[in-house]
């Protein structure tokens, strides 16, 4: 059920901020094009791996029609996360995580996509998964599993030039955890700052460390490992999943398993608190994954509730969801990411359903989500383009599973 939350002063104002940076992006214009990472293989088949390009003009004729598709690997595994936005000069880091290779996309002519590189190995590093763009263009990547040999084998942060040069690791371990399976899994920059914020959950069925860690920027140097508060009874603290750095400075924490946390203080004695947890009713909200954060709003997609739901952020001491819109149940909702232009955001499965793109639309004042029922292939009755098609502009044929995707001009 929708609640509106009653409307103080402090709010109005920053409700106000939003619809002003709304009509700011709704000035600039729609993008023009949707870049998803897709692929045919799998953790344990390989295939295909492919950027492909789709029509994202909405007053296009051929609006979500397939404009380009490019093979990057011919034997790749899982294509997986690229960066959340477009970087100005159109260049965009990719990976394919179970095969343990990241790219660099050159996107600047839309229809013609380019592969132009890919990212450093890290000695000692392997399986890179988030990616971070800095305002000097370049890459903060985690890293899931660093040196064998220390007990645990914690992962670690790298940065990268931005032609994927490795330019220096700091990794996660820490004394305070003796052994700990820290697998360093999300990233955020916090603006303003000389921090970033880490959290740990693995990419399969291992037991790892519910940690969350605060590093200094400048030099990659670990400053703090956070155990993510637990509450007897309930699993809500189980794999930290995304952060997001709010204005404040501070930072939001979701849980895969839908506990939301607080991150604080992170210029002197950071703390985590826990702020709100979805119902343990399995599987009604488990699955908490990647989401966006839009003026005082998070939108989190829900992969086994099928559904997205919106979070009240304005205090984030105090979340509420004010806003859900249901899916159906052969689609597990898992990335999200905002147009700059226009109210969409573009979504995909997280691979456990039918593999297809669809945008969504966010209203700025209520936080209601609804779906784009103009975005889909030709002839089709229901919204989203699907990636199960009898053939694509590389030449291959067949289902591709999409991933990341983000807008581009």
């Amino acid at each position: 059920m929708t609640r509106h939350p009653r409307i103080s002063a402090g709010l109005l104002a920053v409700l106000l901020v939003a619809c002003r940076d709304a009509s700011k992006s709704a000035a600039s214009g729609p993008s023009r094009h949707i870049y998803a990472w897709a692929g045919t293989g799998n953790a344990t088949a390989r295939g295909l791996d492919m950027m492909t390009v789709l029509d994202g003009d909405p007053s296009s004729a051929h609006y979500g029609a397939v404009l380009a598709a490019i093979t990057v690997d011919s034997n790749g595994r899982m294509p997986h996360h690229t960066e959340f936005s477009m970087p100005a000069k159109g260049f965009l880091f990719a990976n394919d995580y179970s095969g343990d290779k990241s790219f660099l996309f050159d996107l600047s002519v839309p229809t013609s996509p380019r592969l132009v590189g890919r990212l450093e190995s890290i000695p000692n590093g392997r399986k890179v998964h988030s990616f971070a763009r800095l305002p000097n263009g370049h890459v903060i990547a985690t890293v899931q599993f660093g040196d064998p040999t220390v007990p645990g084998a914690p992962g670690g942060v790298a940065e990268f030039d931005g032609n994927g040069k490795l330019v220096r690791v700091g990794w996660s371990r820490d004394s305070a955890f003796p052994g700990a399976k820290i697998r360093t899994y999300a990233v955020a920059l916090v603006p303003g700052s000389d921090r970033i914020v880490t959290t740990s959950a693995p990419m399969d069925t291992e037991i790892t460390a519910n940690v969350v860690q605060v590093w200094r920027l400048s030099d990659l140097k670990l400053l703090k490992t956070l155990a993510v508060p637990a509450v007897a009874g309930d699993s809500a603290h189980f794999f930290p999943f995304e952060v997001r750095a709010l204005a404040d400075g501070s930072v939001f924490m979701n849980s895969y398993s839908c506990g939301f946390f607080h991150i604080t203080g992170l210029a002197g004695a950071p703390k985590i608190e826990r702020v709100m947890a979805m119902s343990e009713a399995k599987p009604r909200n488990f699955g908490c994954s990647v989401p966006v954060i839009i003026g005082h709003y998070m939108v989190m997609p829900i992969a086994y509730a099928h559904r997205y739901a919106t979070i009240d952020i304005a205090d984030p001491a105090h979340p509420n969801e004010v806003a859900s819109l249901p899916t159906d149940t052969t689609f597990f909702p898992h990335w999200a990411a905002v147009d700059p232009g226009s109210d969409r955001i573009v979504v995909t499965d997280q691979g456990d359903g039918q593999p297809v793109v669809k945008i969504l639309h966010f209203d700025a004042l209520t936080g209601r989500l609804s779906w784009d029922a103009t975005f889909k292939d030709s002839g089709a009755t229901s919204p989203g383009v699907s990636y199960m098609r009898a053939s694509w502009p590389n030449g291959v044929t067949g289902m591709a599973m999409p991933h990341g995707a983000v807008f581009g001009p």
